[in-house]
């Protein structure tokens, strides 16, 4: 199984561009203007370029609306947890049986006798859950996950879903896992055409938008991106 480790992912992938001579990372500013083929951030730098990427993410009003006005695109509210280095070693991915109940595209009889045999209960059903976990290189797992898709999104995190997925850990390794120590909770955008990974429109000539990945974005953005530059002939 491939696991991505953002916090060291990110930097490094930053610092082998960087290495090219060929690639800058200015952080800290906000889009604010876009034109055919150039952008201007909040600190009013210019930036041109032959061909120029907005990527919004989940920020779909502002900017976003008032150059792709309607968006096929939803946003979604996910929490998840981290808990504390495991001793033993988990030697695979886990997902347990209500990711048949999430992902469309497991629809079919088969499913239809589980859901009548085994009713999923009130809490994964009204949070869309399915357990996914999976260790980190420190030993920790990271636990999840949830989905709100109803706006506007609660401001706090409500814990019966977490005790839940602890719930259903326990039962597939047998034992309680470690303490939690760190929670999160995020907003992601996406895609409503099931036929499309990603939302992807030109704004311009030579500007273009592309959000909606999903809860995918962290495994399949390399290949969002390789499929982006093909496409616009980069």
């Amino acid at each position: 199984d491939g696991v991505v480790e953002p916090r060291l992912a990110q930097p490094a992938l930053r610092a082998a561009m960087t290495q090219t001579g060929r690639y800058t990372f200015i952080g800290g500013r906000e889009i604010v203007e876009l034109e055919d083929g150039a952008a201007r951030d909040d600190h009013g730098t210019h930036y041109a370029g032959d061909l120029v990427i907005y990527a919004p993410g989940a920020a779909l009003s502002g900017l976003a609306r008032r150059y792709a006005q309607e968006l096929p695109v939803r946003r979604v509210l996910l929490q998840m947890v981290q808990t504390a280095p495991w001793s033993e070693q988990l030697t695979t991915s886990v997902a347990d049986a209500d990711s048949f109940r999430y992902y469309p595209g497991f629809a079919g009889p088969a499913l239809d006798r589980l859901n009548a045999d085994q009713p999923q209960p009130a809490v994964p059903s009204e949070n869309h859950m399915q357990l996914l976990m999976v260790q980190r290189l420190d030993g920790s797992l990271t636990i999840g996950d949830t989905h709100t898709y109803d706006e506007p999104f609660p401001f706090d995190l409500v814990e019966e879903p977490t005790d839940y997925l602890i719930d259903r850990v326990t039962q597939i390794l047998g034992t309680p896992p470690p303490r939690i120590s760190r929670r999160w909770h995020g907003i992601y955008a996406q895609c409503l055409d099931p036929a499309e990974l990603v939302h992807r429109e030109s704004l311009f000539a030579r500007t273009h938008l592309v959000t909606g990945p999903g809860g995918r974005g962290m495994t399949i953005s390399p290949a969002i991106a390789e499929h982006t530059a093909d496409l616009f002939a980069l």
